[in-house]
């Protein structure tokens, strides 16, 4: 008997396939279904969504090993997986994280998920429980085992609580997890691991979170003390009556007026980390941005500054309110920029290779950050990439200018994607190369679900 041969099945057909036979199912008359039917179809199809969840975890820990998102120009697989889930900034970094940790020390979570026994956000939660969790030989792998348990009966937010649960049970303090991070293979984990990240919290301000080493900790602990001391005062300084809590008061929310700081902790600490900052730039030891002192720009109307209305646009893209400018105004340099002018304190034409202050200010107000289609680098992480290139008589122009991060730039330069500026808004567009696109039509924003 010889064993037959099949050809290989491409799994972009598979998941086509699958498509259409879901797509069947949204053309049905699901009124004329009987209750049970429509219980059970919601069922199976979350069952589903946990396998196709589990594969798509699978691929992605394949494209973070092999760079695969750098083949289509992206810069890295989280912002590959962001765009492509349409995700919050973010998501494409934990969808990443999740993937590694169930392709290797959280395998049973994997298998979970692929048998539909588990969501995608138990399995998240489970993971992160264990990473809280002391590394001490098969503490991980019971904890694992009861987490999965307690999965079958508890949603994400109940999972969730039972995981503090437990770690305050098997490390209440925390004293095993830092005893293990004075050995040296911990140290040297927590080196590798370290980060820091600040994004928007959508309500006007942002979050700070990041990991470090106990020795970074304490140089940034050693710096910020100082700088974080109570600051008292007289009682009544700050335009209150001591002791009178109904009048509102000239300081900060709540100081009862006698005298006494009354930021918290967590607070001073935070003034001490943005007055810390303010003072390294002062100092002008910071490095040099694009051939100037590193400088916070923005963007606003002059006349909706003197008013004290509207908002300004920050070069890291979010916005501030007007009175906010004013209060950074009064201890910053102002650089004006004016919008729609013909360009003659921009165009230097031939006369410098080098991008200049004033038009590196005038390219990040104009592109924001990276321009290339689905990339958001913020612009001190990108490059004045030359469009006409200089040695072939391209002059260092904003018409002849724009933003790319170093992994987008070193693409353009490389491969056959194409770059100009649209001719109506004088905004970069990009021209894929024939293997992507034969129409070869210009684009901004990459569509990946299309």
């Amino acid at each position: 008997m010889t064993s037959a041969t099949f050809a290989p099945i491409s799994p972009v057909t598979v998941v086509d396939a699958m498509r259409s036979e879901m797509a069947e199912l949204g053309e049905l008359l699901w009124a004329a279904k009987p209750p049970m039917q429509l219980l059970e179809t919601v069922a199976g199809i979350e069952k589903l969504r946990s396998l196709m969840d589990a594969v798509e975890l699978k691929v992605i820990e394949e494209i973070e090993a092999t760079d695969a998102a750098k083949v289509d120009g992206w810069a890295s697989t989280k912002d590959f997986v962001t765009a492509i889930t349409g995700g919050h900034r973010g998501s494409g970094a934990s969808a990443v994280r999740l993937a590694h940790a169930v392709a290797t020390d959280r395998g049973r979570v994997g298998e979970e998920l692929a048998n539909g026994r588990i969501s995608r956000a138990q399995a998240q939660v489970i993971v992160t429980t264990i990473d809280g969790l002391p590394t001490r030989a098969g503490l991980r792998e019971a904890a694992e085992e009861a987490m999965i348990e307690a999965a079958h009966t508890r949603d994400a937010t109940e999972l969730a609580n039972a995981g503090k649960y437990l770690i305050a049970r098997l490390d209440p303090d925390g004293d095993e997890r830092k005893t293990e991070q004075q050995l040296a293979r911990e140290e040297r984990a927590a080196h590798l691991s370290r980060h820091l990240s600040i994004t928007a919290d959508g309500v006007g301000g942002v979050r700070i979170k990041g990991r470090a080493t106990i020795e970074d900790a304490a140089i940034i602990k050693t710096a910020l003390f100082p700088l974080a001391a109570p600051e008292p005062s007289d009682p009544g300084a700050c335009g209150g009556h001591p002791g009178d809590r109904s009048s509102d008061c000239a300081g900060a929310s709540g100081c009862a007026h006698d005298g006494r700081d009354p930021r918290d902790h967590g607070a001073r600490f935070v003034d001490a980390l943005v007055e810390g900052c303010r003072r390294l730039l002062a100092t002008n030891a910071v490095p040099d941005s694009h051939g100037a002192p590193a400088r916070l720009t923005l963007t606003m109307a002059y006349t909706d500054l003197v008013e004290e209305i509207g908002t300004a646009t920050l070069d890291t893209g979010e916005t501030v309110c007007a009175s906010t400018v004013r209060r950074l105004a009064c201890d910053a340099d102002l650089i004006p920029m004016v919008l729609g002018s013909h360009g003659e304190i921009l165009d230097v034409g031939r006369l410098n290779r080098l991008v200049t202050t004033v038009i590196w200010i005038a390219l990040v107000v104009r592109d924001r950050h990276c321009t290339f289609p689905g990339c958001r680098r913020p612009s001190i992480a990108c490059d004045a990439h030359h469009i006409t290139h200089w040695l072939d008589g391209g002059s260092t122009s904003l018409d002849n200018l724009a933003l790319l991060c170093r992994t987008h730039h070193m693409m353009i330069h490389n491969t056959p994607w194409q770059i100009r500026l649209n001719l109506i808004d004088k905004r970069p567009e990009f021209i894929p190369p024939l293997r992507l696109d034969p129409e070869q039509k210009p684009i901004r924003n990459r569509r990946p679900r299309e």
